[in-house]
């Protein structure tokens, strides 16, 4: 058993897997006690009971045929049950493999720091989560077919053993050699497999990009591009799955012939060496059984092989993300500031840039006062605001407090203090309140509607549904300043001690700004708010312009 599959096999609790072997255990050994006993009811049709094996006889001449059909009747019954159970118990151990590995891989994601994160597409997460974990529990499904397979024929040539040692042997060696064979088709799977998992991750990546942007692909009129990236990549896919299907027929074909080849060889040894009728009908159908079992054999090892890319992956994520797991937050406590908010001399480097992100930059942000960060695309401010957010721990300097810098732990804690409100507002299929109660789940009804005026989003009672308006997949029923007004109202209702709007404003129309930043100029004095913008009138709110270029303050500017 290779270490892939003893990993797997960790995924389920012991006593549930024991209890599948021992049921396994059970259906093997009740199909070769009913096969044997085939030995003494075919005596009893016959009057030559001399060349039959010597334990055959005293029940050949002293139970009745019907006492033994009886008896074949009721192993035939318990296999039926053991095979119903072991069923049963194969699928929820599957089930429980799937569950196992969705949730650990999610709750290792989730748990990952954000620069990590940032750093990676989600579209092969969700590839992986969904797709990538169906395949390891079809693995797993086979894997587990291996090892009754495995049990069945071990019973059965252990029956074949006890009627004739000769061609029991015989049958065995011939059955390794067919096996054998085998070796290159198991590795041609394993590369399938491993080509399989890329062309999921093509057909998502596809599926996660044209949905994000199925407003730009119509109105740019570019749905046959589209239709044609999809078209690509799902032949692909369905090219590697006909190759496997094919590479598994082939095996087939070879096993059958084989074994036919095989058991003719069997017959006419057999023959040569007088063997009884009694004897050699139970053994052609326990090679006949055999045929059928090695070919599931076959046909799961190649299964299992074709899946392993798959766990692969899974653990090679999983290492990943739990190396870049946070550490939890020493206390539930919000810090609320008194003073000032601060960077000191903080730089940070993010994975594959030459450049840092950020570097040396100080930076005080005094109690109940905006400070807008102004600077063109990549002069480092929303890495400035991660940093404030505590999304990101500096490589260099520190995060801190009222002058004390916050411990890496601390800084987990302080998120709870703050909240964002990004370019693209994040809103989930549901209603309004919903999206409220998402961010505050015990917030009240007051605090709900003080948020919602606060933001500028009165518009919301007056919806046909008011505050149980469904706002649609991603908010889509809602126009994009509607969107925007009721992110920051959920971001209010969490009542933060730093507020950060990431260019809050620059996709709204002038009339939803307009709304903004009156909302922010309402709460100037009253709440500490850093915003990122271009440009824009959200700059005239501020208490502190800082000018950004390459990572660097250029210049801060203080106004009355």
């Amino acid at each position: 058993m290779t270490v892939t599959s003893i990993t797997l096999l960790r995924s389920v609790p012991t006593p549930k897997l024991l209890a599948l072997l021992a049921l396994m255990l059970g259906s093997a050994l009740t199909e070769g006690a009913g096969i044997i006993a085939l030995v003494p009811m075919l005596s009893l049709l016959s009057a030559d009971v001399g060349n039959i094996p010597s334990w055959a006889r005293p029940l050949a001449s002293h139970v009745t045929l019907n006492a033994l059909l009886a008896f074949f009747v009721g192993l035939v019954a318990v296999r039926a049950v053991l095979q119903y159970a072991v069923s049963v118990q194969q699928r929820r151990l599957q089930l429980d493999v799937i569950d196992h590995w969705r949730t650990e891989i999610f709750s290792a994601l989730v748990r990952a720091d954000w620069r990590t994160l940032s750093a990676q597409r989600t579209s092969d997460h969700a590839s992986l989560i969904v797709m990538g974990v169906d395949r390891l529990g079809f693995g797993f499904a086979n894997l587990l077919i291996l090892i009754s397979g495995f049990a069945t024929l071990a019973a059965i040539w252990i029956a074949a053993l006890w009627l004739s040692p000769l061609l029991a042997l015989v049958a065995v060696g011939g059955g390794l050699l067919v096996l054998a064979a085998f070796g290159p088709l198991r590795r041609r799977a394993h590369l399938l497999g491993e080509r399989l998992g890329d062309d999921y991750r093509r057909v998502q990546a596809v599926l996660d990009d044209t949905l994000r942007a199925i407003r730009l692909v119509k109105s740019h009129g570019r749905e046959s591009t589209a239709d044609a990236d999809m078209r690509r990549s799902t032949q692909g896919l369905r090219d590697a799955q006909i190759a496997f299907t094919q590479a598994a027929g082939r095996s087939r074909v070879l096993l059958h012939a084989g074994a036919a080849l095989l058991l003719a060889g069997i017959v006419a040894l057999a023959s040569v060496r007088g063997i009884a009728p009694a004897v050699l009908l139970p053994l052609i159908v326990l090679f006949a059984r055999s045929v059928p079992l090695l070919d599931s054999l076959q046909q799961a090892a190649q299964q299992w092989v074709h899946a392993a890319p798959a766990l692969t992956e899974a653990q090679s994520l999983l290492k990943e993300m739990r190396a870049a797991e946070e550490a939890t937050s020493e206390s539930a406590e919000p810090i609320r500031p008194s003073r000032s908010i601060f960077l000191d001399t903080v730089t940070v480097h993010h994975p594959g840039r030459e450049h840092a992100a950020v570097e040396n930059v100080s930076l005080d942000l005094a109690v109940n006062t905006t400070t807008v960060l102004l600077g063109p695309s990549g002069a480092g401010k929303s890495t400035l605001a991660d940093l404030f957010g505590g999304l990101l721990v500096p490589d260099e300097g520190a995060v801190g407090v009222d002058g004390q810098p916050l411990p890496d732990q601390a800084l987990i804690g302080w998120r709870g203090s703050v909240a964002y409100v990004h370019q693209e507002p994040v809103l989930f299929h549901g209603t309004v309140r919903e999206n409220m109660l998402w961010a505050e789940p015990d917030a009240s009804e007051e605090a709900i509607e003080r948020a919602l005026r606060t933001a500028s989003a009165s518009f919301v009672f007056d919806l046909p549904d008011g505050i149980e308006t469904v706002v649609g997949d991603a908010g889509r029923q809602l126009s994009g300043g509607e969107r925007q007004r009721i992110a920051l109202a959920r971001a209010l209702l969490r009542d933060p001690a730093l507020l950060i709007l990431d260019e809050a404003t620059s996709a709204l129309d002038t009339a939803n700004e307009a709304a903004i930043v009156s909302a922010v100029e309402a709460m100037k004095g009253t709440r500490t708010i850093l915003v990122i913008a271009h440009r824009g009138k959200l700059a005239e709110a501020a208490d502190t312009l800082v000018h950004m270029r390459d990572g660097r303050i250029e210049t801060i500017e203080q106004r009355a």
